[in-house]
């Protein structure tokens, strides 16, 4: 149903020191993405700080992110929001600057019963005006079973989901009971290969922003039906995800992309502990001798 398909980052977000959206470095970072194989770009995610930024700069990143594509590639962006009409602002912002599609997870503050946000998702996917995928991420919102699952996929403009659940059996699942015309993407990157096998559509992850050109290949490997040498790259991505996520969420993804030479991880908008700021300093150089380890492992010059 969707336009989207193949690898796309869940971008995150650098700050100036003055605590302001880097647009310059946001836009290098975007571009650098794009010109490396990455098939579009996904703003305002988990990974992007989405639900610590006001609307002004969620929709700030929005056309950041069109500026970047230059129509190359489509783009999508999150919506979501406990405020039901932030929601709305942000899917009617993300038609006017001409973006391709919408991502939302469920409200995850107040516990609504099934029924509630089978009706939520029907509502919202009949007053936004581009097509509207939802995300299922149970690290930070409500957990979707397939039931859930194989009904939203019936209803009226739900292009697909996100899974970023990492459970293996449920996205086996999701892609058995699917329609032909819903597409599933898979936010977890240590599972990209199995999932493209089944028949996965994509990904959207925080690797595919740092590691473009890898976790590209592993999509055109599995096309070209080079199995063994995509499991290769995944496997030496392997650590680079737990490196990331040993320290407080996002940063230790942005701390890799400083190590790839950008402005990253040198401020954030969310409190950091004075152990968290003394382990980011002491973990920039092995963040560094990481990315020498996975080139040499892959043979790819990064």
């Amino acid at each position: 149903m969707g336009i989207l398909k193949g690898t796309l980052p869940a971008l995150l977000t650098p700050y100036s020191n003055n605590g302001m959206i880097n647009e310059k470095e946001f836009i290098r970072y975007c571009e650098f993405g794009i010109d490396k194989g990455l098939d579009g770009l996904f703003c305002n995610g988990s990974a992007g700080d989405s639900q610590a930024l006001n609307i002004k700069d969620q929709i700030r990143l929005m056309k950041l992110s069109k500026d970047a594509s230059k129509g190359r590639v489509p783009i999508i962006t999150g919506i979501t929001s406990n405020i039901y009409q932030d929601t709305m602002i942000l899917a009617d912002e993300a038609y006017k600057i001409g973006l391709d599609a919408l991502l939302v997870a469920m409200p995850y503050y107040y516990k609504f019963d099934e029924e509630t946000l089978l009706e939520y998702v029907k509502n919202l996917a009949l007053k936004v005006k581009l097509p509207l995928y939802i995300y299922n991420i149970p690290l930070f919102a409500p957990a979707l079973n397939l039931n859930f699952i194989e009904k939203i996929s019936k209803f009226k403009n739900i292009a697909g989901i996100k899974d970023s659940s990492g459970d293996a059996l449920l996205l086996n699942h999701i892609l058995d009971i699917a329609p032909r015309n819903f597409d599933v993407f898979v936010g977890r990157e240590e599972i990209y290969t199995e999932a493209l096998f089944l028949g996965a559509k994509g990904s959207m992850t925080s690797i595919g922003g740092i590691f473009p050109e890898l976790m590209s290949e592993i999509y055109h490997a599995m096309n070209e039906k080079k199995y063994e040498r995509a499991l290769l790259i995944q496997k030496s991505l392997l650590k680079a995800i737990r490196f990331g996520m040993s320290i407080s969420f996002p940063i230790g993804f942005a701390l890799l992309l400083k190590a790839r030479g950008f402005e990253f991880a040198n401020t954030t908008i969310h409190p950091l502990s004075s152990l968290t700021k003394e382990k980011l300093d002491k973990c920039f150089d092995k963040a560094k001798e990481l990315i020498k380890t996975i080139e040499q492992e892959v043979n790819i010059k990064l």
